[in-house]
């Protein structure tokens, strides 16, 4: 079973969470499309269902998979696979960090979810914080919600007894027994990958390729960037930038021939007087990675300079 310091231990996790699950405090959190989180309440009534739906069979899960030898892996460099649980940190995941961090910083601050305030509709997902006194830290179990788990009371009918009837509640939801995101501390466990992507928009693989197209970069060219901006956040989510920054060898081009390049186009990338490329936002980005891979061409026709959205090679006859 793979584990280092480096990540919250599973293993352990269960061990100490199986005797304390009867007891534990279990708190709601919905949040939308955009992660703004809410608060919900929920009846004294649902509390063990609660425990089934989001603890029982993560619990039985874990504890089954380390008799039986179960792996645990980083996401980023691995594929699913049988008998395999994936993990990555916290705080790679930008949309999980700021969820899990409203919560625990702001959490009185946090609105009441409301179906006469809000549309249930652009709920995104639920978030269980369970806690116990005996734990040093809670933890968080996420579940997305499918527009399919929702029933509205104006479109829904109900079934009692031996006829169907008026649903009467402004909103229903099947909240399914699946496991899906599991938070320790600052590791995600993701058990369900295609989900936990949903959840938080967060490709791996698109991740570990730019990560390694910046070091490129940085090695290769002087950069100069406002302060606290990356070249990493720039690229987050930018899936046709990094596809093309994976096409580019990055010793092609030298940075003076690249500038001189860019004059001669009339594109407006500017250097500092270290003669560092000054790269301020994402239009600059964008400007210097068509540059790289020669997105750009002059018509001898007209003068004009265009970019190329596509590029099809066309071999002349001699």
């Amino acid at each position: 079973m793979e584990q280092t310091d480096d990540y919250a231990d599973i293993f352990l996790w269960a061990t100490n969470t199986e005797p304390l699950k009867d007891d534990l405090k279990i708190e709601l959190y919905l949040f939308d499309k955009h992660y703004a989180v809410y608060t919900v309440n929920y009846s004294d009534t649902l509390k063990q269902q609660l425990k089934k739906l989001f603890l029982t069979d993560m619990l039985r899960y874990v504890r089954e998979g380390a008799a039986k030898g179960l792996n645990v892996r980083d996401f980023e460099l691995s594929e699913k696979e049988e008998n395999v649980l994936q993990r990555t940190a916290l705080p790679r995941v930008e949309y999980a960090a700021d969820v899990i961090g409203t919560i625990e910083e702001a959490e009185a601050d946090l609105e009441s979810f409301s179906e006469d305030q809000h549309e249930f509709k652009g709920i995104k997902a639920m978030v269980a914080r369970f806690s116990h006194e005996k734990l040093a830290k809670p933890f968080y179990i996420v579940k997305l919600i499918k527009q399919a788990q929702v029933l509205k009371g104006d479109s829904a009918w109900m079934f009692n007894g031996n006829s169907f009837k008026t649903f009467d509640a402004a909103a229903g939801l099947r909240v399914m027994p699946d496991r899906q995101v599991l938070i320790i501390d600052d590791t995600v466990f993701i058990f369900d990958e295609a989900k936990f992507e949903s959840l938080f928009k967060y490709n791996a693989k698109l991740q570990h390729i730019a990560h390694k197209k910046v070091a490129e970069i940085e090695a290769n060219y002087q950069l100069s960037l406002p302060e606290e901006m990356t070249l990493q956040a720039l690229l987050k989510g930018k899936k046709r930038l990094v596809k093309k920054l994976q096409e580019i060898d990055m010793t092609a081009i030298k940075q003076s021939d690249l500038m001189e390049h860019a004059d001669e186009l009339g594109v407006e990338l500017m250097l500092d007087d270290l003669g560092n490329i000054i790269i301020m936002d994402g239009k600059d980005l964008d400007k210097f990675v068509n540059l790289l891979h020669d997105d750009y061409v002059t018509s001898s026709l007209t003068g004009r300079t265009y970019e190329i959205k596509s590029k099809k090679l066309i071999e002349k006859k001699e």
